[in-house]
């Protein structure tokens, strides 16, 4: 969901409310490929909850998910436009992006809609992509960008900090028993994608505040003889200036900037003399006024 998802959105409800009718936004409950090749799916930019809120904050008339499902991936283009745009939802104006395609194996283009649309009594308005930096926005782009840790460019092109929600979970307890640092060990939902190895400023937003964090992605090297290191990736945010339980509830992380790449050290007293130098690092790198106000 990024600034070009929004132009398009945008675009629909200001034409709606100027034209009297409702403004609809019609989205997927998942990727295609999830059903088409689960193998090439893409991890998520946006989770269907994510983007539900995303969606919802633009004030639609009506928000529509639409199971993806082997049936509705088989139906050709002008039976997608016959029985779910024409049939199903009455459409009077039915707006995309310029890269926008539909029908089985994506045959359809937007010119296929205009031509449909007159066959079938809708207008078809197709929105220019949207670009940044002199390029193109893509989602492609964007996952390419926040594996690399380039965050702010990520955040002009999204129009918000990347983010990542998860249900904190009890993890080896390393960030209290030995390094004195509390720590919420996040477990995501399968297919999220979020940044590369490093660690990072962030805030994270627990029970309706925020707070400041420095987060670690990775393997946790310095802990070589844990096995299970070498085959999963932890998140793990150490959260200023709190004190608190809060093992099983959810909570939001915006990352605002890249500190470092993740490393192995050579003991825990390594770690913990660059984990301070971390937390300093996120102290003058998030300003305090990003854990008051929202960032987009």
């Amino acid at each position: 969901m990024h600034t070009g998802h929004r132009r398009v959105v945008r675009t629909a409800m200001e034409m709606a409310r100027a034209a009297d009718l409702v403004g609809a936004v019609l989205t997927f409950d998942r990727h295609p490929l999830a059903v088409l090749d689960p193998a090439r799916q893409p991890r998520l930019l946006t989770p269907l909850a994510a983007k539900i809120a995303l969606l919802a904050a633009i004030h639609p008339d009506e928000l529509i998910v639409l199971p993806f499902s082997p049936a509705l991936a088989s139906q050709s283009a002008g039976e997608f436009c016959r029985e779910v745009l024409a049939d199903a939802l009455h459409a009077r104006v039915v707006i995309v992006g310029e890269n926008f395609t539909f029908g089985a194996q994506g045959t359809g283009t937007p010119d296929t809609l205009r031509e449909l649309g007159r066959e079938l009594g809708f207008r078809a308005l197709v929105v220019p992509l949207a670009a940044a930096g002199g390029k193109p926005i893509s989602s492609t782009r964007i996952r390419r960008l926040l594996q690399e840790g380039a965050l702010e460019e990520v955040r002009e092109i999204l129009g918000r900090p990347p983010s990542t929600h998860g249900t904190v979970a009890h993890g080896y307890r390393r960030g209290s028993s030995c390094l004195d640092t509390p720590t919420a060990n996040l477990e995501v939902e399968a297919g999220t994608l979020f940044p590369g190895r490093g660690v990072y400023a962030a805030r994270a937003l627990v029970a309706g505040r925020w707070y400041r964090a420095a987060v670690n992605i990775g393997h946790n090297p310095t802990f070589h003889d844990l096995t299970e290191a070498t085959a999963r990736i932890h998140i793990e945010a150490h959260l200023l200036d709190f004190d608190g339980d809060i093992y099983g509830q959810e909570i939001r992380v915006d990352f605002l900037h890249k500190i470092r790449d993740e490393v192995r050290f050579a003991d825990v007293t390594d770690l913990a003399t660059q984990l301070r130098r971390d937390v300093a690092a996120t102290r003058a790198a998030v300003d305090p006024a990003y854990t008051e106000v929202g960032l987009g």
